[in-house]
């Protein structure tokens, strides 16, 4: 067996040194060298970050604006004008609330009357849903068939219906 000759070995690991040295001195110079950075006092502080950009979203009012990007034919977001409205000297039309009594139960010195599914006692002041919307009513007096109540500042009588 043959023995490597010891100055061809060292020629081949020159010339290994030598194809390797530029690959090197370019990655060095691609990296921040540690003594090229400015010395930074160390400190517990967390690092400055700086805020990211908040988006603005505004409703386009023309077409030329812009449009919903996932309703492209919708105009639900077009401002309308507003309509001039004009005054009249006509006395406002109130609707009269339909107020049922509906039942009158509790002891003598301490009666009870339901009027439209609510239940009311002497002197309470509450809402009462009807047709025309929530009403609010005062319960003045309850008597063995009706209830005397303030409805919109008017004094009303309500009576139960009559059993069949």
């Amino acid at each position: 067996m043959q023995t490597p000759c010891p100055s061809r070995c060292a020629w081949t690991l020159l010339v290994a040194a030598a194809l390797l040295c530029p690959v090197f001195a370019a990655h060095a110079a691609q990296s921040p060298a540690a003594s090229s950075r400015p010395a930074q006092a160390k400190t517990n502080a967390p690092p400055v970050v700086s805020e990211p950009p908040k988006s603005v979203f505004i409703n386009p009012g023309t077409p030329g604006e812009g449009k919903d990007p996932f309703y492209p034919q919708s105009t639900r977001l077009r401002k309308v004008p507003a309509v001039a409205t004009t005054k009249t000297n006509s006395p406002a039309v109130v609707a009269e609330a339909q107020l049922q009594l509906k039942g009158i139960s509790g002891a003598a010195n301490r009666r009870l009357a339901i009027i439209n599914n609510r239940t009311f006692e002497i002197g309470e002041e509450g809402e009462v849903t009807c047709n025309s919307g929530p009403v609010r009513i005062s319960c003045k007096e309850i008597m063995d068939d009706s209830v005397r109540v303030i409805v919109n500042g008017q004094e009303r009588i309500l009576r139960l219906r009559p059993r069949p």
